[in-house]
């Protein structure tokens, strides 16, 4: 009886040390906040722009104890805007700091107008072997500042 016990615990030990990083993935979720610092946009065809934009941004995440939580930077990329000056597709990347000092650095697309996924590209630190995905809805607020709601897997 105890050999049994004892198997039945090494095999239950076995099979926890097996999954994989994937099954360790934990749900994230929080919104950026983003300040638009420059924005440039060229009209390429009739009714279609392209635009260059640069933004601060603070990460905010539901969980206070995250540890990108609070970490800030900067983010460039371009948008590609429609007649009704909706952005249809674009892509960037951002890049920052928490308060020790890490970095991460996340890569982000857009999928239809105001939403997008985003997934985590690199860090330094804590946030070297990071690996994040998620996604976004972006939200307008006054002025430059938009409020970037984002859920996903965080591990």
């Amino acid at each position: 009886m105890n050999k049994r016990k004892t198997l039945a615990w090494l095999s239950l030990l076995g099979a926890s040390c097996a999954v994989s990083p994937a099954g360790l993935a934990a749900p994230c979720a929080g919104t950026n906040i983003n300040s638009t610092q420059t924005w440039t946009s060229s009209e390429v065809v009739k009714g279609v722009q392209v635009s260059i934009l640069k933004f601060a941004s603070v990460i905010v995440s539901d969980d206070p104890n995250a540890p990108f939580h609070l970490a800030s930077g900067e983010c460039v990329g371009s948008l590609l805007l429609g007649a009704d000056g909706k952005a249809t597709a674009g892509s960037g990347y951002c890049a920052r700091k928490d308060k020790d000092g890490d970095t991460v650095h996340e890569e982000w697309t857009v999928s239809s107008p105001g939403k997008g996924t985003s997934k985590v590209a690199s860090g330094t630190g804590k946030f070297a072997n990071a690996s994040w995905t998620y996604s976004w809805q972006h939200r307008p607020l006054h002025g430059p500042l938009a409020a970037v709601r984002w859920t996903g897997d965080c591990r």
